[in-house]
């Protein structure tokens, strides 16, 4: 079980927090012209983690399972109709300052449920004895990962992130990859896969419309669509490269 949570600790807490300290850093490093593209990076991740997982929760989703239906649909309706819900009731605006209700939190639970998938993945191949599959799924899930952080970094914005916060934010996003190592080891009902799919993907998809709505102006259009286009290449060669290397997909 030790073993199973450092691979999960290799793919995931550390890639993220990697990836959460370099957004930083370029974030200061680069002038603020470039704001608008950075957060265009950070949507086009999010838009790329949001059909992943649609299409990892669908594939679990059975034609004949009406039970299945309803645990995607509502699991998807509660994460992304709900956190509008939220907003329009402007708790988000009554407590500007609760950590909770941010975009960065809400990106951060996201991808913790997407990593948790990861997790899985990467302790049902040591299980079963595949040492060299799963030491390459950790390789590939870490570089892919490691671009998660910018997901994060970017919706905060002008907001100042503490350490405090990056502690928070990187254990939210990366531990439960660790968890998912080790729940493999004891068997995962797949309506339990379906909803957690579907909760990430609700999420971000909330998550998307916000960055959009915020950062889409016609000032900065031409810098968001290219940061989006961006993001989303940057998901999908880490994604082949994983493919390329181990054969499972990513």
């Amino acid at each position: 079980m030790l073993n199973l949570v450092a691979l999960g600790a290799v793919a995931g807490l550390i890639p993220v927090y990697l990836g959460i300290l370099s957004a930083l850093f370029l974030g200061k490093v680069l002038p603020r012209t470039w704001e608008g593209g950075l957060i265009g990076v950070a949507n086009g991740v999010l838009v790329y983690l949001f059909f992943d997982l649609m299409h990892e929760a669908t594939e679990q989703t059975g034609a004949r399972d009406p039970v299945s239906w309803l645990v995607f649909l509502a699991s998807l309706g509660v994460s992304f109709v709900g956190l509008v819900v939220l907003e329009s009731s402007q708790i988000f605006g009554a407590r500007a300052g609760n950590r909770w209700l941010s975009l960065p939190m809400m990106i951060a639970v996201g991808m913790g449920l997407h990593n948790l998938g990861e997790g899985l993945a990467i302790g049902a191949s040591y299980a079963g004895g595949e040492y060299t599959l799963s030491l390459l799924l950790v390789a590939g899930f870490g570089l892919h990962n490691g671009t998660e952080g910018f997901g994060i970094v970017g919706a905060a914005g002008k907001q100042p992130i503490s350490g405090w916060d990056v502690l928070l934010l990187g254990l939210i996003a990366g531990l439960p990859t660790c968890v998912g190592t080790f729940l493999s080891g004891q068997g995962v009902s797949s309506y339990f896969s379906i909803c957690f799919y579907s909760l990430a993907a609700g999420s971000l998809l909330y998550v998307v419309l916000s960055l959009t709505a915020m950062s889409y102006t016609a000032s900065r259009r031409v810098q968001v669509a290219v940061g989006m286009f961006a993001g989303i290449a940057i998901m999908y060669l880490t994604a082949m490269l994983l493919t390329l290397v181990s054969g499972v997909r990513s």
